[in-house]
């Protein structure tokens, strides 16, 4: 297949707070967060067998970490493991990006190669989710003018980062961790952070010790889409039958490129109903005072302006108990978010109900520990005076991160 540029019949669909990625003959390249008080933690060269392991960690955070995979590197991504763990961290709220398919220096391939590297992995997507990159993190860090001109052409904006912590380089458990205590000792606005979801250590030491302290300091711990506004890929659609050409057999070896006996693929895959966004189905989650597990958030109606209030938790679940987190907004009946009123930062103002719109920063929110801050800004869901009685009004205030402000998530 012959590649064709073809900027204006691309579809573009948006899933997350921001604007859509513009295509331009070089694209973005992203080597630091802008929101303040976001971190972006990136786990590279996956899927492997840690990969559900850490979804779960950030998930119980209520947190959301960024995955930059491979296609044939530590293992093969059509291995049904790795199907499995693969669409069990996208359903889960994480953000999935190309690391290309076999981890090849791009700036010593040729522009074939460089078009087969992204296309075996934006194939791989397509098929398993359905969905099209809108990042490709280049091996190593390292691109040249003609890797940013071919990603433009695909799409997608360059991914780096401005904090290493080596895990996959040498460095000890250690040295690692006191990557991320410089990050909290800088007192850094935003940080973009490198490591590896190949590692044990990083799975069993790093992440816990990185999620407990970013926390603890108030920082939300989000995607990298997230942490720049923008959309994390450029559509989404619906994932393909798993097929016997579901197979890395014939395909470049990890550190190989195309060529010889494998033809170098520099066409686009198949993608189905570009038309249709249809994310991971959302599961509800109901929110509760950690005081008081008989209590939950609730909206008063399903109505634009309504209010968000303490009410006791309906047996068996209700639309008006029932959030769904999706990218950085707390939704509620299907197109209705938590809103603070009129966009005001004073202490006191109430939360309310509003539609759904995207970059709206009054709707914006990431979980803290066991707070709900209000992304960009150093407030939090507040419980009014502390009372757990049913009508009692939620309120932004100043972070404390005391008792008010607690808060425990039950899946519904």
């Amino acid at each position: 297949m012959t590649f064709g540029l073809v900027l204006a019949g691309l579809v573009t669909a948006s899933i997350a707070q921001g604007h859509h990625l513009e295509y331009r003959a070089t694209p973005q390249v992203y080597d630091s967060c802008i929101n303040a008080n976001d971190i972006a933690l990136t786990f590279d060269d996956g899927p492997y067998i840690y990969l559900r392991d850490i979804s779960d960690q950030f998930t119980r955070a209520g947190a959301k970490a960024t995955f930059f995979m491979n296609g044939n590197n530590w293992d093969c991504i059509y291995n049904p493991d790795r199907i499995s763990d693969v669409k069990y961290a996208f359903a889960a709220g994480h953000m999935i990006g190309s690391h290309t398919w076999s981890h090849a220096d791009l700036t010593s391939l040729s522009t074939p190669q460089i078009q087969d590297a992204m296309f075996r992995m934006e194939e791989a997507f397509s098929r398993i989710l359905g969905i099209k990159p809108a990042f490709m993190r280049p091996p190593f860090g390292d691109y040249n003018n003609n890797v940013q001109s071919i990603a433009a052409a695909r799409g997608q904006s360059l991914a780096l980062w401005d904090w290493d912590t080596g895990d996959a380089d040498g460095n000890t458990t250690a040295q690692s961790e006191a990557v991320y205590n410089d990050v909290v000792n800088a007192k850094v606005k935003n940080a973009l952070i490198l490591e590896h979801e190949t590692e044990e250590t990083t799975d069993s030491t790093l992440v816990p010790y990185a999620i407990n302290l970013f926390q603890s300091k108030g920082y939300n711990l989000v995607t990298m889409a997230q942490c720049l506004g923008v959309d994390p890929y450029q559509a989404i659609g619906v994932p393909q039958q798993q097929t016997p050409s579901w197979t890395c057999d014939g395909t470049p070896d990890p550190g190989a490129a195309c060529g010889g006996s494998i033809t170098c693929e520099t066409g686009t895959p198949t993608f189905s109903s570009t038309t249709t966004v249809t994310g991971p189905t959302p599961t509800a989650t109901y929110i509760h005072p950690t005081a008081s597990a008989s209590k939950c958030l609730t909206a008063a109606s399903n109505t634009d302006g309504a209010a968000v209030e303490i009410e006791d938790c309906i047996s068996g679940g209700s639309t008006s108990q029932g959030w769904t987190i999706s990218g950085s907004n707390l939704k509620i009946f299907g197109t209705k978010c938590l809103d603070v009123t009129n966009g005001a930062t004073a202490d006191g103002t109430k939360l309310q109900i509003w539609t759904c719109a995207s970059g709206n920063t009054n709707q914006m929110w990431a979980f803290s520990g066991s707070a709900i801050t209000w992304t960009g800004h150093s407030s939090c869901v507040d419980l009014t005076d502390g009372s757990t009685a049913n009508g009692n009004l939620i309120q932004i205030w100043t972070c404390t991160f005391g008792p008010n402000q607690q808060w425990t998530q039950t899946i519904g």
